[in-house]
C-alpha cells in the first residue's frame, strides 16, 4: 500500500460544511464588552447568497520567457461583491438598489403615510454602506462565519418581476469600496471571520490486560 488516501474525506470534514444561505446584514459590529455581534438585517431573501472575491493579475513580459514563471506576475486589481436575492420588499431596499431617497409624500400627490422612494442626481460618500456581511453557519461550530465587504454600494440597480402564485424578489449585487487607509495600503475592502471548529478527540486506547 502506497499510504495514499483516495478520498479526502476524514473524521473532521463533517465539521466543516458551510450550510443554509445565511444572512445579509448592513453596519455589523463586534461589542466586545457584551461579546456579541450588532447589525442592522438586510432583510428576507430566497434563493441563496454569492460571494466573489477576484484578483487580476498583469504578467510581465520578459524576452526568452515563454512559459508563466514565478515571480513574472503582479496584483493589479482585486474586486469583493455579494449578490443577494431580497424577498422582504422595503421602502429602504429599493432605496439602497437605486441610490435615491425616501421622502414622505405631499398631500396632494398620494394618501397619507405613503412614502415617495426616488432617484437623485449624484453618488455621494455617505451613500456607501459602512459594511455588508454575509453570517453563514459552521457545521462544527455554534460560532458564525462572517464574510464582511466595506463600504459597499449596491451597483446593479433594479429589477423585480411579478407574477401570479409567486412573490417578488429584488436582485442586488454589492461591491466592496476601498477606503483612503486602503488604497494607500492596496488593500482588499473585504475579510472573512473564520470560526474557531473544535477538534475531534482521538479515541482513547483501552488499558491492556496485564
Amino acid at each position: 500500500m502506497s499510504g495514499l488516501k483516495t478520498t479526502g474525506y476524514t473524521d473532521s470534514t463533517p465539521l466543516h460544511y458551510l450550510v443554509d444561505a445565511g444572512a445579509i446584514y448592513k453596519n455589523l459590529e463586534y461589542d466586545s464588552s457584551t461579546k456579541t455581534w450588532k447589525g442592522e438585517l438586510l432583510g428576507a431573501t430566497a434563493d441563496g447568497n454569492k460571494i466573489t472575491i477576484e484578483q487580476e493579475y498583469r504578467k510581465i513580459e520578459v524576452d526568452g520567457v515563454f512559459v508563466d514563471a514565478v515571480g513574472q506576475k503582479v496584483l493589479q486589481s482585486s474586486t469583493a461583491k455579494l449578490e443577494t436575492n431580497v424577498k422582504e420588499i422595503t421602502a429602504e431596499n429599493i432605496r439602497l438598489a437605486i441610490n435615491g431617497v425616501i421622502r414622505n409624500a405631499a398631500a396632494d400627490e398620494a394618501p397619507e403615510g405613503y412614502k415617495v422612494v426616488e432617484g437623485k442626481g449624484k453618488l455621494e460618500n455617505t451613500d456607501y454602506i459602512k459594511n455588508l456581511a454575509l453570517v453563514g453557519t459552521m457545521s462544527g461550530t455554534e460560532q458564525p462565519i462572517i464574510c464582511i465587504l466595506d463600504n459597499a454600494l449596491c451597483t446593479s440597480g433594479l429589477e423585480g418581476e411579478t407574477k401570479d402564485d409567486d412573490e417578488m424578489v429584488i436582485t442586488m449585487e454589492f461591491q466592496a469600496h476601498a477606503d483612503a487607509g486602503q488604497v494607500a495600503d492596496r488593500k482588499l475592502p473585504a475579510r472573512i471571520y473564520f470560526p474557531p471548529i473544535p477538534a475531534i478527540e482521538e479515541p482513547t486506547e483501552p488499558p491492556a490486560e496485564g
